[in-house]
């Protein structure tokens, strides 16, 4: 069900508990990053960043395969979304499925 893990998307954002985009994510303080969010049209480059960024906090990345970021979010060529909410980042992850599957568990 994508519709629940879009929910605590939404969650998220109307508590303003993430950082949209690479740029933004790279401001939060260390640590910070629970889950990231990649969208399966991402370049090589957000990929590479979003990689670095997991290491840097110790968080998960989660591939959205079939529904792209910026629909989520409702940000035009948005494709990372940083989730800094523990509780949030630990639902998304227990309601995978084969529309949002984790990228790399561990580094």
């Amino acid at each position: 069900m994508p519709e629940k893990i879009i929910s605590y998307i939404g969650f998220a954002l109307r508590a303003r508990k993430v950082k949209l985009g690479v740029n933004a994510a790279e401001t939060a303080k260390i640590g910070a990053i629970k889950l990231l969010v990649l969208c399966s049209t991402a370049s090589e480059n957000t990929v590479k960043d979003a990689k670095s960024l997991a290491k840097k906090h110790g968080a998960k990345i989660v591939l959205s395969r079939q529904i792209p970021v910026e629909e989520i979010v409702h940000k035009e060529n948005c494709k990372l979304i940083a989730l800094l909410d523990g509780q949030l980042s630990k639902a998304i992850l227990n309601n995978l499925n084969e529309h949002f599957v984790i990228l790399e568990a561990e580094f």
